[in-house]
C-alpha cells in the first residue's frame, strides 16, 4: 500500500504543480498580452473554477468506477490541454484552454485522498495523508519555482509544453496500477445518490463548518498565494528567476510540517492545528504585503507553508469521514468549496490589487484566515473527529 500512496503522490505533485505554474508567471503573461496583473489573473480563475465544478462529478464517478481509474483517464486529457496552453493567441484563449486543463485535473488530489479513506483506519489517516501530501508540497514548491526560473530562460509558452509531457508520463504511471484496484462500493449506488447525498452535507451542522472552512481557506490563502510572485516581481524588483527561488520557501515550510505530522499531531491536537495554522497564516500574508523589503517575504513564506499545512491537512482528515460510504463524493464537495473558494478569491483579491495595492489585499486575506482558524477549533465536526 505503501509503494501505491508514493505513486499517488507522484501523480499529484505533477497536478499541482501544474496547477501552480502559472502563478508567477501572471506578470510576463500581462506584458505579453497587454493587460494588468490583476487582468492576467483571470488564467487562474478559470482553472480554479473549472477544478471546483468538476470535482462535484468526479467524486461520484470514482465511487462508481473506481478511483485510480478515473485519476488515469483524466490525466490522459489533462496531458493535451497543458501543451495546448503553450500556443494561445490571446488572454481568452488561455483562460479558456487553462479552463479545460482545470476540468481534466479535477479528479487526481481528491480522488487519491478518498482512496486513502477507504484503505487507511482513520488513526492511522491523518499521518498517511501527511505522507502523500508530500509530493503536493513539493508540486507547490517546483511548480511555482520552474514557472519563475523558466521563463527567464524560455518564455512561459515552453513551460506549458514540458508540464504537459511531465502529465501524460503521470498517466502512464497511474495507468500501471488500475488493474488491482478494489471498489469499495456497490457499482451502482454512488451515481443515483450523489444529488442527495451533496444535499445533506450542505444540511449537516459538522459537515457544513468542514465545508465553509474549505471555503474561506481557499478565498484567502490560495487567492493571495496567486498574487505573491507578482509583488516580490513589481515591488520588489526581483527576476523571475529570483521570484521562482523565493516560492519555494512556501513549499519547504509545508515538507517540515509533513516531516513531522505525528509529533505535531500529538502535541497540539486537531483543535490546536487548527488555531495555531490560522494564526501563522495570518501573520505570514500579512507581513508579504506590508514588508518594504524582499527578505522578510522569505521568510514570511515558510511560515505560510507550515501554517497551511497545520490547517489544511486537519481539515482534509476531517472531511474524509462526512461520508464514509462514499468519500469520493463527500471529499469531492469539500474540494469544490475549497477551489470556488480559490475562484472567488484570485478574482477578488486581484481586483483590490488593482485597486488599493498589496498590502490591504494580503492583509485583509491574512485577517480572514487568522479568524478561521480561531473559529474553526470549536467547531462540532472537530469534536466528533478527534
Amino acid at each position: 500500500m505503501s509503494a501505491l500512496v508514493i505513486a499517488l503522490s507522484l501523480a499529484g505533485f505533477i497536478v499541482v504543480a501544474c496547477m501552480r505554474v502559472s502563478d508567477p508567471l501572471l506578470p510576463v503573461i500581462a506584458e505579453d498580452f497587454h493587460v494588468s496583473v490583476g487582468q492576467a489573473g483571470v488564467v487562474v480563475t478559470a482553472y480554479a473554477v473549472a477544478y471546483g465544478l468538476f470535482l462535484l462529478a468526479y467524486g461520484p464517478l470514482g465511487d462508481r468506477y473506481g478511483k485510480l481509474r478515473v485519476i488515469a483517464w483524466t490525466l490522459t486529457g489533462a496531458s493535451a490541454c497543458v501543451a495546448a496552453c503553450a500556443f494561445a493567441t490571446s488572454l481568452a484563449m488561455l483562460a479558456a484552454l487553462r479552463f479545460l486543463t482545470g476540468v481534466a485535473s479535477a479528479a487526481t488530489v481528491p480522488l487519491a485522498i478518498a482512496w486513502i479513506g477507504d484503505n487507511v483506519s482513520f488513526e492511522h489517516r491523518q499521518r498517511s495523508i501527511a505522507r502523500y501530501m508530500s509530493g503536493i508540497i513539493f508540486g507547490q514548491m517546483l511548480g511555482s519555482a520552474l514557472g519563475g526560473v523558466l521563463a527567464d530562460w524560455f518564455g512561459w509558452r515552453a513551460i506549458f509544453l514540458i508540464f504537459g509531457a511531465l502529465t501524460a508520463l503521470a498517466a502512464a504511471f497511474v495507468w500501471s496500477r488500475v488493474r488491482g484496484e478494489v471498489l469499495v462500493l456497490a457499482p451502482r449506488a454512488p451515481l443515483r445518490q450523489a444529488g442527495q447525498r451533496y444535499l445533506e452535507l450542505i444540511r449537516d451542522p459538522r459537515a457544513a463548518d468542514v465545508l465553509t472552512s474549505g471555503l474561506v481557506e481557499g478565498f484567502c490563502v490560495f487567492g493571495g498565494l496567486a498574487y505573491i510572485g507578482a509583488l516580490l516581481h513589481v515591488k520588489h524588483g526581483l527576476s523571475f528567476t529570483l521570484v521562482g527561488l523565493c516560492l519555494l520557501a512556501y513549499g519547504v515550510g509545508g515538507l517540515v510540517y509533513s516531516a513531522n505530522a505525528p509529533v505535531i499531531l500529538r502535541f497540539l491536537g486537531q483543535r490546536g492545528m487548527l488555531a495555531y495554522g490560522g494564526v501563522l497564516m495570518a501573520w505570514s500574508l500579512i507581513m508579504i504585503g506590508a514588508s518594504p523589503r524582499a527578505w522578510p517575504c522569505v521568510l514570511a513564506l515558510g511560515v505560510l507553508g507550515f501554517g497551511f499545512y497545520l490547517m489544511h491537512n486537519t481539515l482534509q482528515t476531517l472531511a474524509t469521514e462526512m461520508v464514509p460510504s462514499a468519500r469520493g463524493t463527500s471529499f469531492g464537495l469539500f474540494a469544490f468549496a475549497l477551489f470556488g473558494g480559490q475562484a472567488l478569491g484570485v478574482a477578488a483579491i486581484g481586483w483590490l490589487i488593482d485597486a488599493q495595492g498589496y498590502t490591504i489585499a494580503l492583509g485583509l486575506a491574512g485577517t480572514g484566515v487568522g479568524l478561521l482558524g480561531l473559529w474553526m477549533q470549536s467547531s462540532p465536526a472537530v469534536a466528533r473527529q478527534r
